[in-house]
């Protein structure tokens, strides 16, 4: 498994199902949620090699829809460019951003060395979100996952995550997207976010 987290979001998707399909998965409590989000996880790495990256795509793709409610995490990128936005334009960066979160999950879940996650408590947020507090235990380290969670039409789903519990990688995708944005427009940030997913996908 690789351990290098870059700059910027995990998660998710074929755009299609995001786009179209509405999420069907029974209503899910925060820590339910993130421990069956793990379980899978745990289940990729440890069939990685003989699923392949495609194979760990397909496996990946369900919960990951399932898990972060990847639509809000676009939006949340741009800001205040999102009003600006026509349909065309959000659904092509909802697209993008889906498959790039897929491709990322899918190239750095791609082995097992006996690693196991933990979760290790809840917070409460003042507008009612949740985090869940985890750690992924390796045979060297200790490394800090928190998720926020948001409740919406009664559903969990993951807004973003903090590496060793500080580093939001929502607000690391923030900064770099709207800096896109300013200096080259809303298209090209769609172009580099669609790049970015064929990228991962090359380099597996």
């Amino acid at each position: 498994m690789q351990l290098r987290w870059t700059r910027g979001i995990l998660i998710t998707a074929i755009a299609a199902m995001v786009l179209a399909t509405p999420l069907r998965a029974e209503p899910l409590e925060p820590v339910a949620a993130i421990e069956k989000l793990h379980d899978k996880l745990i289940s990729v790495m440890q069939q990685a090699k003989e699923l392949g990256y495609a194979g760990r795509r397909e496996a990946l793709t369900p919960i990951l829809l399932a898990t972060f409610d990847l639509r809000r995490m676009a939006r949340v990128t741009v800001g205040r460019h999102w009003r600006d936005m026509d349909n065309a334009q959000k659904d092509s960066l909802v697209q993008a951003f889906t498959e790039m979160t897929i491709s990322n999950y899918a190239s750095r879940f791609n082995g097992f060395s006996g690693e196991y996650f933990e979760t290790m408590g809840t917070l409460q947020t003042p507008h009612g979100d949740t985090v869940v507090q985890t750690q992924i235990v390796t045979s060297d380290e200790k490394i800090r996952i928190d998720y926020l969670l948001r409740k919406s039409k009664e559903k969990w789903g993951i807004i973003d995550v903090f590496l060793k519990g500080t580093i939001s990688e929502l607000a690391a995708r923030r900064s770099e997207y709207m800096t896109v944005i300013r200096d080259r427009g809303v298209d090209a940030l769609i172009e580099a976010v669609q790049e970015k997913a064929m990228s991962l996908a090359e380099n597996r």
